[in-house]
């Protein structure tokens, strides 16, 4: 059964040059949520794909988000909402060509 989260999921990430890099975040459930990405590095983040998986083992096709990219350093994707649409586990996998970190946070209902 969907519950509300109790607190923001947070997450952060270091990206190697040019090597994918998988951030799952537990949504337990939500029907309604928002994920915001934040560039923390100093290089763009050049590509970030999103996945959601109603019960946490299955996910649906990765589906690449490009509104804001490449995202420069110190900067914030615009919100990735999803709205009536259960998920146990959201995955991004965010890259940058030249390495960078990320941090990630999360709430839903």
């Amino acid at each position: 059964m969907p519950s509300a989260l109790p607190q923001p999921v947070t997450a952060t990430a270091t990206l190697a040059a040019a090597t994918p890099t998988t951030i799952d975040l537990n949504l337990n459930g939500s029907t309604n949520w928002t994920i915001v990405l934040r560039n923390t590095g100093a290089n763009p983040v050049t590509a970030v794909t999103i996945a959601v998986s109603p019960l946490g083992d299955l996910f649906e096709a990765a589906a690449s988000i490009t509104t804001g990219l490449p995202l420069a350093a110190a900067t914030s994707l615009p919100a990735i909402v999803g709205s009536s649409e259960p998920a146990r586990t959201v995955r991004l996998v965010v890259t940058s060509t030249l390495g960078s970190t990320v941090s990630v946070e999360a709430l839903g209902q």
